[in-house]
């Protein structure tokens, strides 16, 4: 079998909360037919780099097999080590990588997770990405919503929405306007109900202060948080291993770090209980899988990052079963039209654990359609400072 094609597809969709975004869907093509596909998280925020990189690699590839993924993925990586040994040429390396994983899952006829783990649990816990926090008023609402999509647990941010942005309060403000949400999410989801925090503090032009994060922290413990997720710059790897020894609540981040030895600034800093790496972000499978082993050597909790089109995140649901030291797995509490169109076997979620999927390969199949359904406008992008489009 060898490769005959390397694209980029630009898409867009949009969420449940009207928000459009970007996606930047690999496919590799096979001279035996079969297709694989990736995603790379700069779909998100510069789509069209995504497709001049992608241009870039495509010729070191085609010829090649594409089983011999690490063998490729030295071949892109050595072509760009100038100037790409982290970021978007990472992610765009990783989706290549991705999409390669899934035509060898697609070759062996089984589920790509079981390519690394045959003694993966049937199962494994769920909680809902929410965005911004509810306002008082919606949680009753929103409790039952989650409860009837088999969810027992979410995640939210410490702003809300306003004015077609997001508030940026801090300080006593800040707390005094999202105790009586997290008071509430407990009253009426009760003490099983999970309760996390995402400060989204690991990519803004202003991040919380130490004293901010501390604060947040604080009032996690009084709810029994299961953790803060980013409450910091990641330009501040020591301000995490300041705010963990102060705290009760565990301390999570890493979405938006490259390789495992990004990772292991952090992890040997005492910064992190929880590394949160993302399949279309880290570099791929055996990135992924790279930074699973580091959990394992410092006995540190795995919750994958997702946050994606469909093949994004089915490569994080396929990885979350993959590692040993997985204790949840992240998910959008819907699917966008584009996620549907593109899973040959969607999520399944019941009671709060995700079922193991059963679909060959990552279970995406890609119909070149959808690139004239989901049009990708120029300009689309997600910046530090909120959604945006230029013109």
């Amino acid at each position: 079998m060898k490769i005959i094609a390397v694209t980029c597809h630009l898409c867009s969709s949009a969420t449940s909360l009207g928000d459009a975004v970007g996606a930047a869907i690999i496919r590799v093509e096979t001279d035996e037919g079969v297709c694989g596909h990736g995603e790379t998280l700069m779909g998100l925020f510069t789509g069209e780099v995504a497709l001049a990189l992608t241009n870039y690699y495509a010729p070191l590839l085609v010829g090649r097999d594409p089983l011999d993924r690490t063998a490729n993925w030295q071949r892109m990586y050595d072509s760009s080590v100038w100037w790409g040994r982290s970021g978007a040429t990472i992610s765009v390396m990783g989706g290549i990588a991705n999409a390669l994983w899934d035509i060898e899952g697609k070759a062996a006829g089984v589920p790509c997770y079981q390519l690394i783990r045959k003694d993966a649990p049937p199962t494994i816990p769920v909680y809902a990405s929410l965005g911004p926090s509810p306002q008082l008023e919606e949680v009753p609402a929103l409790i039952e919503r989650l409860r009837s999509y088999g969810f027992n647990a979410a995640k939210m941010g410490p702003n809300f929405r306003e004015h077609g942005g997001f508030s940026q309060d801090r300080g006593s403000k800040l707390l005094k306007a999202v105790e009586p949400v997290l008071s509430a999410i407990r009253e009426i989801g009760g003490s099983a109900f999970g309760i996390m925090m995402d400060g989204h503090m690991g990519g803004v032009p202003n991040p919380f202060s130490r004293e901010d994060a501390l604060g947040l922290a604080g009032l996690l413990e009084q709810f029994d948080g299961v953790f803060f997720e980013e409450p910091l710059s990641y330009l501040d790897p020591a301000g995490y291993a300041w705010l963990r020894e102060r705290t009760k609540v565990r301390i999570a981040g890493g979405e938006s770090l490259c390789t495992r030895r990004e990772f292991e600034q952090f992890v040997k800093l005492g910064a992190l209980d929880i590394l949160q790496p993302d399949a279309n972000f880290v570099g791929g499978v055996d990135n992924f899988m790279a930074v699973s082993a580091l959990a394992t050597e410092h006995q540190l909790s795995l919750i994958p990052h997702a946050w994606c089109a469909g093949p994004g995140v089915m490569t994080n649901l396929h990885l979350a079963f993959a590692s040993p030291q997985t204790e949840m797995l992240e998910m959008g509490q819907h699917l966008t039209e584009l996620q549907q169109a593109t899973m040959i076997e969607p999520p399944r979620i019941k009671d709060g654990m995700l079922l193991a999927p059963t679909v060959p390969g990552l279970g995406i199949e890609f119909d070149l359609k959808l690139i004239e359904n989901f049009p990708f406008p120029a300009g689309i992008a997600e910046r530090a400072s909120g959604l945006m489009s230029v013109d």
